[in-house]
């Protein structure tokens, strides 16, 4: 046998012809919209795995913050700073018994009220502290002197 019998050439522009029927059109239903979805509840966008935010974790961020320009309010920073603090241990505990529930912003949110919190009762406490030491150091130049408590105050126009 010659060699173009055995391996006869194929014409490339002719289709290859073989055993196997061809395919029948797959018919597709007609598109339609999904069905109404209920939005998730709020939180629970974080990155799509079902994390929400701690509870406290924004009120803690804002009153931490609040309490160190507050602490001049001769008590009120110390208020703030004290309750951001609460909350904020509040919740690092809660984050701790199931960290995979809540996001880790959240917990940064957390974590920045307490630092805040801490140094607002501090600076508050310190002007508290200051203001006592004040009062008494006046109390004491009266009670020592008071004629020249009489002068200093006159010459400031108080009395």
């Amino acid at each position: 046998m010659s060699e173009e019998q055995e391996n006869p050439q194929q014409n490339p522009l002719e289709p290859i012809k073989s055993n196997i029927p061809p395919a029948e059109p797959v018919q597709t239903p007609p598109v339609t919209p999904p069905p109404f979805q209920q939005q998730p509840p709020f939180g629970q966008f974080g990155n799509g795995m079902g994390q929400q935010n701690l509870p406290n974790a924004t009120v803690a961020l804002i009153l931490g913050i609040l309490s160190i320009p507050a602490c001049c309010c001769y008590g009120l920073g110390l208020v703030f700073g004290i309750v951001a603090w609460v909350l904020a241990g509040k919740d690092i505990k809660q984050y701790n018994l199931n960290p995979g529930a809540y996001s880790l912003s959240s917990l940064k949110n957390t974590k920045a009220g307490k630092v805040c919190g801490i140094i607002g009762v501090i600076l508050s406490a310190l002007y508290i502290v200051a203001l006592v030491a004040m009062i008494i150091a006046f109390g004491w130049a009266a009670l020592r002197d008071p004629e020249l408590m009489k002068e200093l105050l006159r010459e400031k126009g108080l009395k």
